[in-house]
């Protein structure tokens, strides 16, 4: 039988088995907790690695895989480290990095964590964060907020989702 078009599910047997599935369906419904439990905290703490490294991303094993964020103009970088000397590429008063803390359940001031049955939405809520993810006619793009690596992410949907099922992962 088709299920949401994806996926083609023949059954035979008991109806313990269609129960079972049934119940595998009624979780999938309902991402919520995935989104809070999972996601967040994990999407969360590669962003604050990418405000921790200067943008560099890491891939598996902790190598990096990708180029820093663009330097400071010569001129920006004098004058930033005369009015916020020690902070790093991306922060002056932390704000923004801050907004992005995933804890306690929770980003930051400023944080936008909208979890909803089958989307969510991730993001900031601090004005000038959209001109250093995109950048300016004056100023590079330095994206802190990555899209979603479905790699990563799929498995461990795949692990909750058999987490959550009633009797574990030995009814699938």
């Amino acid at each position: 039988m088709p299920i949401g078009g994806l996926v083609s599910v023949e059954v035979t047997g008991t109806d313990s088995v269609l129960k079972g599935l049934g119940a595998i369906l009624s979780n999938i419904q309902d991402l919520t907790p995935f989104w809070r439990d999972v996601l967040a905290p994990k999407y969360f703490q590669t962003v604050q690695a990418l405000f921790a490294t200067g943008g560099r991303a890491q891939g598996p094993g902790g190598k990096f895989v990708g180029g820093a964020w663009a330097a400071l103009s010569p001129k920006y970088k004098v004058w930033k480290q005369q009015h916020f000397p020690g902070q790093p590429i991306l922060v002056r008063t932390g704000a923004l990095r801050q907004s992005l803390t995933w804890q306690g359940g929770q980003l930051g001031p400023g944080g936008v964590f909208t979890p909803m049955p089958g989307w969510v939405v991730l993001g900031t809520s601090v004005p000038w964060a959209r001109f250093h993810q995109h950048g300016t006619k004056r100023m590079p793009a330095r994206p802190f907020m990555p899209a979603i690596d479905m790699a990563v992410f799929v498995p461990l949907l795949q692990q909750w989702i058999l987490k959550t099922q009633p009797g574990g992962p030995a009814m699938v």
